[in-house]
């Protein structure tokens, strides 16, 4: 069948923005006296806010205290990447190719309704994505369940589907889900997406071979 749907996570793979995340969640640590570095950050990199925080502050949290925690890193995060928001290198070209050749597209993220806005429409992606799915009431990842459900939304099945990630976990997911997953490697090692099962380790979309439905099936 080859290449009928394309997936994209958002944060670090859509747009280089993880170093800017990163630096929320220094100034968040500092703030309020938890644990943080670069190894803690890319631990759960890719994962949803409520199950982060009750690993890093030791267990159950009130959900109020999350909450405003969760809220407080995410205005952090926009306004320091707001000034230098851009889309990844390659992306553009490689959204036009796709969709000129028919293949469906989705975004498939974690981030809060804020970040997802802030970045789809300040790019001006609204109209070009078929599907923007959250995982709000789904598992988070390195559970399958967001490409999953935006397999199902787009009625194509995984194996028909090529996910794009940068993140250890996201890639866990994508194959969880069975399906193809090429790693970018804005944050990550390629050696740690390899290992996590992507088909291909890419620095940038400009570095994708021209042959993608290869990587499918």
């Amino acid at each position: 069948m080859g290449l009928l749907a394309a997936i994209f996570d958002l944060n670090g793979t859509l747009v280089d923005d993880i170093a800017y995340h990163y630096q929320a969640w220094c100034s968040l640590a500092d703030r309020h006296d938890f644990a943080m570095s670069a190894a803690i950050f890319q631990s759960f990199n890719g994962q949803k806010n409520e199950d982060i925080f009750p690993k890093l502050l030791g267990g159950s949290t009130d959900a109020a205290r999350m909450e405003a925690l969760a809220r407080e890193k995410e205005e952090l995060y926009r306004e320091l990447y707001r000034p230098h928001l851009a889309p990844a290198q390659g992306i553009e070209p490689l959204l036009q190719r796709l969709r000129a050749r028919g293949v469906a597209l989705a975004v498939a993220s974690s981030a809060p309704i804020e970040n997802r806005d802030m970045v789809i429409d300040g790019l001006g992606w609204r109209a070009t994505f078929d599907l923007v799915v959250a995982n709000e009431g789904l598992r988070g990842k390195p559970a399958p369940d967001i490409f999953r459900a935006a397999s199902e939304k787009l009625r194509v099945p995984p194996r028909s589907c090529l996910v794009f990630e940068d993140a250890e976990n996201g890639v866990l997911a994508a194959r969880a889900g069975g399906f193809a997953c090429v790693g970018v490697t804005t944050n990550v090692d390629a050696q740690v997406l390899r290992g996590a099962g992507a088909v291909i380790t890419v620095p940038h979309f400009d570095a994708l071979p021209d042959d993608l439905d290869a990587l499918v099936g």
